[in-house]
């Protein structure tokens, strides 16, 4: 399955997330709080992803959607990882190139997610070979691209 994420004009002006035939199936509102807020929502409007970026002690987001629950801890080494917990998936990649891989636990690839130029403007192209967990798969860009937005406006030690 193909999707594209396009971010908002701002930081927190929210994502669309498009299907490969370029119709919205997905929208992410940013909610500024304490913490920031992100809920996905279907073309129905209903609730599939809530989304968290927390900064207490240390720097983390946490999903909450297909009645699972999972943290995502930013690592950053030689590449820009998630630590995932809650999941057996890993999530790695670049973000100068802005192009991530998440892995199943045999190591083979689930998910790509690269830099493009889609019909809406700047965004990313999501390939993803495991439907089932496309929501979760599709949460984890999201977050992938909060974080880097986050760090490009205001640096976030880790």
């Amino acid at each position: 399955m193909k999707f594209f994420i396009k971010r908002g004009t701002a930081c927190l002006d929210g994502f669309t997330i498009y299907n490969g035939n370029a119709e919205p199936v997905y929208t992410a509102y940013v909610e500024a709080s304490p913490s920031l807020r992100i809920t996905m929502k279907d073309s129905e409007g209903q609730n599939v992803s809530v989304i968290k970026f927390n900064n207490f002690m240390l720097n983390y987001f946490t999903i909450r959607c297909s009645r699972r629950f999972y943290a995502l801890i930013p690592c950053i080494n030689n590449q820009f990882s998630f630590a995932i917990y809650g999941s057996t998936f890993r999530f790695i990649g670049s973000m100068a190139d802005g192009r991530f891989s998440m892995l199943n636990s045999g190591g083979e690839v689930i998910m790509t997610q690269k830099k493009c130029w889609t019909q809406q403007g700047e965004g990313y192209e999501i390939n993803i070979t495991d439907g089932q967990y496309h929501i979760f798969m599709l949460s984890v860009a999201l977050c992938a691209d909060m974080y880097i937005a986050l760090t490009e406006s205001h640096p976030i030690p880790t």
